[in-house]
């Protein structure tokens, strides 16, 4: 490329990037592991391999698998070797995943474990080593043999069909079943013996209706601990925290709530408390809302923890003396590293700047966290903070970040209730009031999320390097703003939501670096059901609407997507009566790319359909006169994930939006049907 050109002007070149897409520390501190994506050799799909970074200063990354097909890091063994899953050495008709182990002291891996229905789930014992794994068992299975027994005529007599006997049956791309997840352990291998396999013993049997979420071994390793999601009636189910004992697979509910979901969030190292997490069943008039207890295992007590706190932690990692603990979190259109007293429950944001982070792992030796640290105009790179002095230093990954082609800006709008609503704007560099640009607002999905942190789908600077000026909005329902941000907009779909977009709209539109008269509005998933809704509440304002994997019917969706029972009953017939997209169809007139995936289980299908329908039915136009067009993909799900598919969502996009926006015949993708 050119020294004006960057890998956003290249869509095949940006696509292309290695990332990081995981970080692993080892129990000791002294190995950190990376899993890094790049393309296959056919550049048709991605593969991870897992990478050792640098402990030391002159150090350089190391690669340590080169599987074709790639590997998924799993985690390290109580020695410190490591484990991962992948398929090596294996006929094109064995589906067997492979778990190997890499020696710590190094040497190459071998295969430990193997199971038809892969491995998940990972946990180890710190005192006594063993480890506890998660894979899914055929109900009807009488054991082990019998299990994969039935996988292989499964597969070799070509049967998919699934029975259910209770909801839900689909999580965002994948059907559930036919196996149910069960708890399996194995005490660790002996070091001396290079050719000792694990024995994988299964202590669970959950039903259909009962779905293992998450699990966590105790230290001593006789007790695992796990989020388990019971159907009661209906499409009613509770998540409740269970205790599993290793010894005889005895489950016993430890924490549960007729009203609320309970989860687990962590084990403590001492083995004296779990940290839980409850949240209330929703309704229109009941938000979700995050409130943390700890439980002490001796004598059940639960006691409030993160005081005053209200957003959403992750990564949430526990000290070794269970005095503290550290986690993520997403924080005013940023993130955060957070530090908690478990004690007091006071939380503490040990980071500063514009800065998003990920796959936090704790050191508990020095007491040092590392961490995936990204931005807007940033992608994820690895980095160590000393919660003491709270100094942050960068890792040598092996990565660069990539010229940024634009300026990345802030500003804030204020609501119609006095709100302050801000907002990231991305803008070319040569954008000024004698250059203007025009804007593209872009709308977050979720609607529990935010403009924070760096994206390989939804990337900014691929529309900046094309001369447009890019504005993400955080309106109400946003995440990093406490529970008054959610609140906000809960109750109304398409209400201040909207308003908040707006508002941030038309107050970019007055900088002088936009033009005004250009512009277009573009989202996905909630973001897609807000610019449907944007497309028949604003007339001809946008010149044009992009919407991906978008909510059109609610009366529709709110039924068929994955997660019905939640949206079910957060769209009320009410509440689908005051803020459906699809009620607003005729008064729709700005040009409209519909995008949607067959896969899509959140955001079902039928709903991309029947807006596409729906939207040449209102216009009842010619195919040479219609505006419109629709991207389909058959083989992608809610998001575009291959790479070739992505370069040609992005040149499909651009290629409407220059048309509508800009007046140019961009070309669409040669290889479009």
């Amino acid at each position: 490329m050119s020294d004006n050109k960057s890998i956003f002007h290249d869509l095949k070149s940006f696509v292309a990037e290695p990332r990081f897409t995981g970080l692993f520390l080892s129990p000791d501190g002294e190995r950190l592991i990376a899993a890094r994506t790049e393309l296959n050799k056919k550049k048709n799909g991605y593969v991870t391999a897992l990478w050792e970074l640098p402990s030391g200063e002159g150090e350089s990354p190391r690669r340590l698998t080169r599987g074709v097909e790639g590997e998924s890091l799993l985690g390290f063994t109580q020695g410190g070797d490591v484990l991962f899953t992948a398929k090596r050495d294996a006929g094109e008709e064995d589906t067997e995943q492979r778990l190997f182990l890499l020696p710590r002291q190094g040497g190459e891996a071998r295969v430990v474990a193997r199971r038809h229905a892969g491995f998940a789930g990972f946990t180890v014992a710190r005192e006594s080593g063993r480890i506890a794994f998660v894979s899914g068992v055929h109900p009807n299975a009488k054991d082990d043999d019998d299990d994969a027994s039935i996988a292989k005529r499964r597969g070799e007599e070509a049967v998919t069909g699934i029975l259910h006997t209770g909801y839900p049956v689909r999580a965002w791309d994948h059907d559930l079943g036919s196996t149910v997840n069960q708890v399996f352990v194995a005490d660790p291998l002996d070091p001396a013996d290079s050719e000792a396999q694990l024995e994988l013993r299964k202590i669970t049997n959950f039903k259909p209706y009962e779905r293992l979420l998450d699990a966590f071994i105790s230290p001593d390793g006789a007790t695992v601990f796990a989020t388990l999601q019971r159907g009661i009636r209906g499409t009613v189910s509770r998540s409740e925290v269970v205790a599993i004992d290793v010894a005889d697979g005895t489950v016993t509910t430890v924490a549960a709530h007729d009203e609320h979901d309970t989860s687990l969030l962590g084990v403590s190292p001492t083995g004296k408390f779990l940290v839980i997490t409850r949240a209330p069943k929703v309704s229109r008039k009941v938000s979700i809302q995050l409130s943390h207890f700890v439980l002490d295992l001796a004598s059940g007590a639960e006691t409030k923890t993160f005081n005053g706190y209200t957003d959403w932690p992750n990564d949430f990692k526990i000290s070794p003396d269970g005095r503290e603990a550290y986690f993520t979190a997403d924080h005013k259109g940023r993130g955060g590293i957070f530090h908690l007293d478990i004690a007091t429950g006071t939380v503490t944001n040990l980071t500063e700047g514009k800065f998003h982070y990920a796959a936090l792992c704790l050191h508990e030796g020095n007491g040092s966290v590392v961490a995936l640290q990204d931005a807007i105009d940033q992608p994820p790179l690895p980095v160590r903070l000393d919660p003491k002095t709270k100094q942050l230093e960068a890792i040598e990954g092996g990565i660069a970040t990539p010229d940024i082609p634009g300026i990345l800006t802030e500003f804030t709008t204020e609501a119609a209730d006095g709100t302050t609503i801000r907002s990231w704007l991305c803008l070319p560099k040569d954008a000024n009031a004698d250059n203007q640009v025009p804007l593209l607002l872009w709308i977050h999905g979720g609607p529990f999320g935010s403009w924070n942190s760096w994206t390989w789908r939804w990337n900014p600077w691929t529309a900046v390097a094309r001369g447009y000026a890019v504005l993400l909005p955080d309106p109400a329902i946003s995440t990093g703003y406490g529970q008054e941000m959610l609140d906000r907009g809960w109750s109304e779909f398409g209400g201040s939501p909207f308003d908040d977009i707006m508002r941030c709209t038309h107050d970019a539109l007055a900088r002088p670096e936009i033009d005004a008269d250009r512009k277009a509005a573009l989202g996905g998933s909630y973001g897609g059901y807000m610019a449907n809704w944007i497309a028949g509440q604003t007339g001809d304002f946008f010149d044009c609407i992009v919407t991906h994997a978008s909510l059109w019917n609610l009366d529709q969706f709110r039924h068929t997507t994955d997660t019905a029972s939640l949206w079910g009953a957060h769209l009320d017939d009410s509440h689908v009566a005051e803020y459906n997209p699809a009620a607003a169809v005729h008064e729709i007139v700005a040009p409209m790319l519909v995008i949607h995936g067959d896969k899509d289980y959140r955001v079902p299908i039928g709903e991309g359909l029947r807006l596409w329908f729906e939207l040449l039915s209102a216009g009842d136009k010619s195919p040479e006169e219609n505006p419109h067009r629709f991207l389909y993909f058959p083989n992608e799900n809610h998001w575009i994930l291959t790479p070739n598919n992505s370069v040609t969502w992005y040149a499909t996009v651009f290629a409407f939006v220059d048309r509508h926006v800009k007046g140019v015949s961009t070309d669409y993708p040669e290889l479009l049907g």
